[in-house]
């Protein structure tokens, strides 16, 4: 696997609006996930980490909002050598500018010389070594206003091990804006206190899944760093003692967590107000193809929806009833489904539309048919077509009933053949054209995307109170 290189310039100055691309959001991300012999059984839980990872800067990051540049590079698969890594660094950390982001993360093995010292070093695939505390000057001494480094070292993967990550609701859209563009200084954080253990699942690790649950909860780092120690701690403590293991329990550590800004100026009075939108002018100004294809599927499904929300439509999707209700402009009227839209918003919606099935979506589809309901006979829409291929928002999947989460889920076994016992799953899957039982696809080989989109859905499950039981 090469290393990947994404560049996406946002020439906002020639864009109708209040905000200029004036920042680069750089994003670095380092993930071993091709040691030899898995090395313990990391590989997996590391190509989870760049699906969680990614799927931050891919769906919650919005460039024209915030007025800012994104350039993403992540380094993975056998390219992530010690030679390699420090090539692709040393090539990334060239022309940042003062006013900056730049967001590191790494994923792999980690390994402490000197329990007493606490010095860790970070394992390359290759078997090589590099030290933490050199590339964490590195990146501090980087003439940029923010540095964040995560290091999320696992050097176990207990069998019996499920990351929960809590309950809370997320709200990731303002979140991360002001987590990624409105701090200064160094963030600096690792997977366990020094000399410490850290542990991992083929989901991920520990502290990866439940930074990235963070990251959507909270707008200052120091609380984000103490929702995720907290929760670590606590998770590993009571993992190892219900598995019956002797060993010390996870405590992430923070060097240093930056320093929110103060002085919240005009500007950010306007991009408070951009963050209510998507794309606050589509009522005005008609959007090209072009200018699309850099937003992940669930930005623009909600920039699709938001061109009716203006009209106070009346939404039935849980999801969108409960994202434009937290909206400050957004003025439901009752069993109003008919809005008058202008050229300009028809023109729009229909381009955006395209755009989200040329990349597999819409992000939700009409409304969920269960079994046992249209007559039988009418092929009930997938919930979650592309869930084979692109992740899973939490932000949407929290919103779905425990028999929506059940067909979302099982869409992805029945891709396979997946020969389903259970009459009510046979009959209805029984009616999707593409579905071709196969009495041996008993124990599919999901890929990374898919095993990670069923472990978001069982933890949802889990946390409505299990399963539905059809």
């Amino acid at each position: 696997m090469m290393i990947r290189v994404l560049f996406l310039l946002f020439f906002l100055s020639a864009i109708p609006g209040p905000l200029r691309a004036e920042r680069t959001l750089h994003y670095f991300g380092v993930y071993c996930n091709a040691y030899p012999g898995d090395a313990g059984g990391i590989n997996a839980g590391v190509s989870s980490d760049q699906v969680i990872v990614s799927h931050i800067f891919n769906e919650y990051v919005s460039p024209s909002a915030w007025g800012v540049q994104v350039r993403k590079v992540e380094v993975m698969g056998e390219e992530a050598t010690k030679a390699g890594i420090e090539a692709a660094w040393a090539a990334f950390a060239q022309g940042i500018g003062a006013d900056d982001t730049v967001y590191v993360h790494f994923s792999g093995h980690g390994i402490i010389r000197d329990r007493a010292a606490g010095e860790q070093f970070l394992q390359t695939c290759d078997l090589g070594e590099i030290s933490r505390n050199e590339w964490a000057s590195e990146i501090e001494a980087l003439p940029c206003r923010l540095k964040i480094l995560i290091t999320d070292c696992c050097s176990s993967y207990p069998d019996e091990f499920i990351v929960a990550e809590g309950n809370e609701a997320v709200i990731p859209w303002k979140n991360v804006y002001y987590l990624l563009m409105k701090h200064e200084g160094f963030v600096n954080i690792t997977a366990a206190s020094p000399g410490q253990p850290a542990y991992g699942t083929d989901a991920g690790g520990f502290l990866t899944i439940n930074l990235e649950s963070d990251l959507q909860r909270f707008r200052t780092w120091d609380e984000v760093f103490a929702s995720t120690q907290s929760r670590v701690l606590n998770e590993s403590t009571d993992q190892l003692r219900g598995a019956g293991i002797e060993g010390e329990p996870q405590k992430p550590f923070a060097y240093s967590l930056g320093t929110p800004l103060l002085d919240l100026g005009a500007e950010d009075a306007a991009v408070a107000a951009s963050l209510e939108y998507v794309f606050e002018d589509s009522s005005e100004r008609s959007y090209s193809v072009v200018e699309l294809y850099d937003y992940g599927l669930e930005q623009l499904y909600l920039a699709r929806n938001e061109i009716f929300a203006r009209h106070g439509y009346d939404f039935s999707s849980a999801f969108l009833r409960e994202y434009f209700g937290s909206l400050s402009w957004y003025q439901r009227r009752p069993g109003f489904k008919d809005p008058p839209l202008s050229a300009i918003e028809k023109a729009n919606v229909a381009t955006i539309l395209a755009v989200e099935k040329e990349l597999g979506g819409p992000y939700l589809g009409g409304k969920a048919v269960l079994p046992g309901e249209g007559g039988g006979q009418v092929e009930p829409p997938d919930i979650f077509p592309y869930s084979s291929e692109q992740t899973l928002s939490r932000s949407v999947v929290q919103t779905l009933t425990l028999p929506e989460l059940s067909i979302a889920r099982n869409e992805i076994f029945a891709r396979y053949g997946f020969p389903f016992s259970s009459k009510a799953l046979k009959d209805y899957f029984g009616r999707k054209s593409w579905y071709v039982r196969d009495e041996s696809a008993t124990d599919p080989d999901f890929n990374t995307v898919e095993k990670h989109n069923i472990w978001l859905i069982e933890k949802i499950e889990r946390i409505q109170g299990g399963a539905h039981k059809w």
